[in-house]
């Protein structure tokens, strides 16, 4: 099921760009700081549902990178779901 409220927020194309792959965003520098933050908070949870630490940080920094949120309930249930669909895919996050 989707959620339009996590859909990429009106800050998404800006936040695009030089990237070791372009089409992934990486939070502003300002920003930095709440997406490790919020990959800490959520460790234990996510770590338990099967996502490694560096999957954590890198799903951190694109939830606040793409404007998806900052509470860390949103966080864990869009985590949640993007592990599930990239592992149902076969791919890596």
């Amino acid at each position: 099921m989707h959620d339009d409220r996590l859909s990429p927020g009106p800050h998404r194309e800006e936040k695009e760009g030089a990237t070791s792959d372009p089409s992934l965003a990486q939070p502003e520098a300002a920003e930095v700081e709440s997406a490790r933050l919020l990959a800490n908070e959520a460790r234990e949870e996510l770590v338990e549902a099967g996502l490694s630490n560096i999957e954590n940080r890198g799903l951190a920094d694109e939830f606040i990178a793409m404007d998806r949120g900052e509470g860390l309930p949103e966080f864990v249930g869009w985590a949640r779901a993007e592990a599930a669909r990239s592992h149902g895919e076969g791919r890596t996050i």
